[in-house]
Order: structure tokens, then C-alpha cells, then sequence
């Protein structure tokens, strides 16, 4: 079939629109096809810092440490000591230094109190330098208990001794018919000014017996003074019941009495004996005096070993602190062994 010119003319007209359209849709899809950059996420093992806010502490008003001062050291005084001389025992020592006899065996357990030998060094168990008790009363006298069993039967004697101190005496009384236990006195010194120096005196044994008289003793350290007037008052005492069963009965038996003229001591020797029971301890006390009656001095003998039942012998001397020694007694305590 041939087609005529016109209509072969009109075919070429719609091809070359139809080109056309399509060049202009594919330029307009390149143009619009534009690419957007990618954001590619971190890899997820990559740390991440996260900030935290955390609080930050206010200042505070710390207070300077105290400075810790250093103690002040006070140096330990030395402890007292006493040389022990041939006239001594270890009750004069006590009585000396104003303690006790069992705090002074304390203080020297090694050393047996009958045994002590010239040159034994003692521990005093006090501060240095007792000083004994002072007051300013004028007039040191007192009125008697007129109806105490325990009176004075002596005046008080003072001896001075060489290292400036003083012993002083007087004769206790029981005027009752039962025993009485620790009877006190108190001694005072009083110079020319009015001032008094004042002790306790003790009984050196526990107990003085119905219708007995033993002298109490004291001790002064020194300084005492060089002028003095002395006084005693008994300031206590305790009463012994009938049935108290802490003393035993005990029977003396002495061999003659050795006091030599001029020789400043007497000699005693002898044996005691406890009837029934069993001691914890026995004191026998022996002491000197004048011509006139007045103590001149005393001492104190014990057994070495405890308790003591039966008979112990004992032997011991009494040294005069001034004086010439005239007669010598002995008195006598047991006491019962605890059960």
C-alpha cells in the first residue's frame, strides 16, 4: 500500500514529538536525581564519653589539732632506808619511823625480825621526812574520863636522842577486871611559843590485862624542839568480852635477869609455854626501868616460826635509851591461830 506524501509528513511530524517528549522526561530525571550525603552511624564499639555531674563538697572549718603536751615526769623520791645498829629490833624501828610492824616486815620480806644483824639495811615503807602534826593550841591538858578502866599511872618522860628526835613514855593502868584492847594516848609537845607538836602513842601490845600496867610509847621525829613541855592523854580503848576466844593463856618461865651495872642493857632469857591451842603468833615485852620506877626504855621479842604450840624459848636484850637500868619486867600475849 503506498501512503500518500501529506499523510507520510504527518507520521514524521508525531514521531519527532514523541522523540522529543521522551528526551525531555529523561533530562528531567537526570536532573531530579540528586543524591543526598549519607550519614553513616559510629560503629557501636566506640566509646561514648558521657559527662556525669557529681556534687562538689563545700569547704569545712577543720579545727587545728590540740597539741598533746608532754607529761611532766615527777622523779620517784628514794625509798627511806635504815641501818640497823646493835640495840635495834625491828618493833623500835617501826615505833622509830611512826609505822606499823607488819607493814614494816612488808616492806623487808627476807629479813627475820629476831635474826637482824648489824649493817641490815631496812626499807621504810613512808615518804621521806614524817613530819608529825602540828597546832597552835596553848595548853595541851585535858580532863580524864572519869569513868574509863584505862588511866594514867605515870607522867610522860621524854628521852632526846642523838639524831634529833625524841621517845616519849607513859605508864598505862587498867584499874578494871577485864582486859581491855589498843589503848591509844596521844603525847603533845608545846615549846615556849605556844605551839604543839602532837604523836600517837601506842601500847606494844594489843591487849593490857585486868590490874596491869604497861607503858605506851611514842616517837618524835626530828626537829623537836630544845625547850618543851610534855602531856599525855589516853584517847581510846576497846573493851575485851569474857568470851572472847583470840588470846590464849600463856605461861612465862624466866631464867635470872642479867643487868650489869653501867652496861646500858639487861639480859633476859626464858621459855614460853601455851597450855592449850596453838598460837599464830607470841610476843613477849620486856621492859627496863630506874631506880625511881620510870621507864627507860623497852623492847619486843617474837618467834621466828608460825604458828607455835608448846614450849619456845626465847632470849633477847633491853637497851635503856638513858639512865641507869634498875629492874626489868616482862609481859606476855598469845594469839590464837586462825582457823
Amino acid at each position: 500500500m503506498v501512503f500518500p506524501a501529506a499523510v507520510i509528513m504527518q507520521k514524521m511530524k508525531w514521531m519527532l514529538a514523541l522523540c522529543f517528549c521522551v528526551v525531555f522526561l529523561l533530562a528531567g530525571c537526570a536532573a531530579g536525581d540528586v543524591r543526598l550525603p549519607t550519614i553513616v552511624p559510629l560503629p557501636s564499639d566506640t566509646p561514648s564519653i558521657t559527662l556525669t555531674p557529681s556534687a562538689i563538697p563545700l569547704p569545712t572549718n577543720t579545727l587545728a589539732p590540740t597539741p598533746t603536751l608532754a607529761p611532766t615526769l615527777t622523779p620517784t623520791p628514794a625509798p627511806v632506808t635504815y641501818t640497823v645498829t646493835d640495840q635495834d629490833d625491828m618493833f623500835g624501828v617501826s615505833l622509830r619511823f611512826g609505822v606499823s610492824l607488819d607493814a614494816l616486815k612488808a616492806a623487808n620480806p627476807g629479813v627475820i625480825p629476831n635474826l637482824m644483824s648489824v649493817g641490815t639495811i631496812l626499807i621504810i615503807p613512808i615518804t621521806p621526812t614524817p613530819v608529825p602534826t602540828s597546832s597552835s593550841q596553848s595548853d595541851p591538858t585535858t580532863t580524864p574520863d572519869l569513868f574509863s578502866p584505862v588511866r594514867l599511872a605515870s607522867e610522860p618522860v621524854c628521852y632526846p636522842e642523838a639524831l634529833g628526835g625524841a621517845y616519849c613514855f607513859v605508864q598505862i593502868e587498867n584499874i578494871s577486871d577485864s582486859a581491855v584492847e589498843n589503848p591509844t594516848v596521844r603525847f603533845s609537845f608545846t615549846n615556849n611559843e605556844g605551839v604543839a607538836l602532837e604523836r600517837d602513842g601506842i601500847l606494844p601490845l594489843n591487849v593490857l590485862p585486868a590490874q596491869t600496867t604497861i607503858p605506851a610509847v611514842a616517837y618524835f621525829p626530828p626537829p623537836t624542839p630544845a625547850e618543851f613541855d610534855v602531856a599525855a592523854q589516853i584517847t581510846d580503848w576497846l573493851p575485851v568480852m569474857e568470851d572472847d576466844s583470840r588470846y590464849l593463856s600463856v605461861e612465862v618461865v624466866t631464867e635470872p635477869t642479867d643487868i650489869t651495872p653501867g652496861a646500858g642493857f639487861a639480859e633476859v632469857a626464858g621459855s614460853v609455854r601455851i597450855p592449850e591451842g596453838q598460837a599464830e603468833y607470841v610476843w613477849v615485852l620486856g621492859v627496863v626501868y630506874d631506880g625511881s620506877g620510870q621507864v627507860l626504855g623497852l623492847r619486843r621479842w617474837e618467834p621466828e616460826t608460825s604458828p607455835i604450840d608448846g614450849s619456845i624459848p626465847f632470849s633477847f636484850r633491853v637497851y635503856a635509851i638513858q639512865g641507869e637500868i634498875a629492874e626489868l619486867k616482862l609481859f606476855v600475849e598469845a594469839h590464837a591461830l586462825t582457823p
